[in-house]
């Protein structure tokens, strides 16, 4: 055999220029489907973050941990709207012990509210659920008209029974009509068994402004009061007497 032979065996083969052009194309047509694919999971995978639910639980500085749900500040849950009603009315017209219980009669103070006439500590903390403008008007009134000052000799005590609390209306954004059908119960010296006063009454429930911050840790009582009413973002801007023929079906 010729060295010549081996040598033309030994040699790579030749690309012609023709050749070129298909093999760009294809590795082209290569980079261009990984891309693709690329481009494809990371679609998929914004999706599937979009769609992710927000977190349910959130722990605040202080310990305390709740539930959460995404909500525009004008926007509440029904139950909560009806519970603010329920308890501000519970606060405001329950006063003294409950007659027929062996507890100790413990005296109250009360506050007192433009000149000498008083209100039950509760119905005062019941108070910072009414918007600032109706606060003051409706707690004089409820000092001099409603609240004798007996309650505060240990003498008069008083339930209230709240009996239905109707499914908020949409009123207005952030503004929601609740009707109360209550009965007031109040005992006293002429009659143990309790008077009782029907208490049916409007509401009109206005969205606010959380507190955002938690509290600090010396907070003052009147400090913590007010944070825990007002952190569900609720407020009464007013109330009104209601017939049967008006009660929220």
């Amino acid at each position: 055999m010729q060295f010549s032979d081996l040598t033309r065996r030994g040699r790579l083969p030749r690309l012609d220029s023709t050749d070129i052009l298909p093999l760009a194309f294809a590795g082209l047509s290569a980079g261009v489907v990984v891309l693709t694919i690329a481009l494809l999971w990371l679609a998929v995978s914004f999706s599937k973050l979009a769609n992710k639910p927000s977190p349910t639980l959130v722990q605040q500085v202080d310990g305390r941990a709740f539930t959460v749900r995404p909500a525009d500040v004008h926007d509440s849950e029904p139950e909560v709207i009806r519970r603010v009603v329920s308890d501000w009315a519970v606060m405001t017209f329950t006063w003294g012990s409950i007659p027929g219980k062996e507890t100790e009669t413990i005296e109250e103070e009360g506050i007192k509210v433009k000149g000498t006439n008083r209100v039950t500590e509760s119905a005062w903390e019941a108070g910072f659920l009414l918007s600032s403008d109706f606060r003051d008007v409706f707690l004089a009134q409820l000092a001099a008209e409603i609240i004798p000052d007996a309650v505060f000799d240990g003498q008069v005590s008083a339930v209230i029974i709240p009996q239905e609390v109707s499914p908020p209306q949409v009123v207005n954004e952030g503004l929601w009509q609740v009707d109360l059908i209550a009965t007031r119960i109040v005992f006293d010296d002429t009659n143990p068994s309790g008077t009782t006063i029907p208490f049916n009454r409007r509401f009109y429930v206005r969205a606010i402004e959380p507190p955002r911050k938690p509290l600090i840790k010396n907070a003052s009582d009147y400090q913590q009061v007010v944070y825990r009413l007002l952190e569900s973002g609720l407020q009464i801007d007013e109330i009104r007497p209601i017939h049967g023929e008006e009660i929220s079906q």
